[in-house]
C-alpha cells in the first residue's frame, strides 16, 4: 500500500476538475481511459482535421488560407498542441 494511494473514477472532465482543485498532487499518477459509453458525444465534433495526416492538413491550410508551407505548418503545430520543430519532423517523415 502507498501512503497517498487513492482511486478517482469519472469522466475525464470530472477527474481533471478534482485534481485542479487541489493544492498539490502527491505521489505517482496512473491514468486509465476506457471507451466512451454508447450514445456519449465525443469531446470535439470536428476531429476530421486532427485525424488528417500532417502533410494533407498543411496543404489544406495552404490552399484555404493562401499561406506558405512554413506558416501553414505553424498553424498545424498549434492545432495539435506540438512544437513547430516536432510538426516539421513529422512532416519530413511523411515525405
Amino acid at each position: 500500500t502507498k501512503l497517498h494511494e487513492e482511486f478517482l473514477r469519472g469522466h475525464a472532465d470530472e477527474v481533471l476538475a478534482n485534481l485542479k482543485s487541489r493544492d498539490a498532487v502527491k505521489g505517482e499518477i496512473t491514468l486509465l481511459i476506457g471507451k466512451a459509453e454508447t450514445g456519449e458525444a465525443p469531446l470535439s465534433t470536428d476531429t476530421s482535421s486532427a485525424r488528417m495526416p500532417i502533410r494533407q492538413r498543411v496543404h489544406q491550410i495552404m490552399a484555404e488560407e493562401n499561406l506558405d508551407e512554413k506558416a501553414a505548418l505553424k498553424k498545424v503545430a498549434k492545432e495539435r498542441g506540438v512544437s513547430k520543430s516536432e510538426a516539421y519532423r513529422e512532416l519530413q517523415r511523411s515525405k
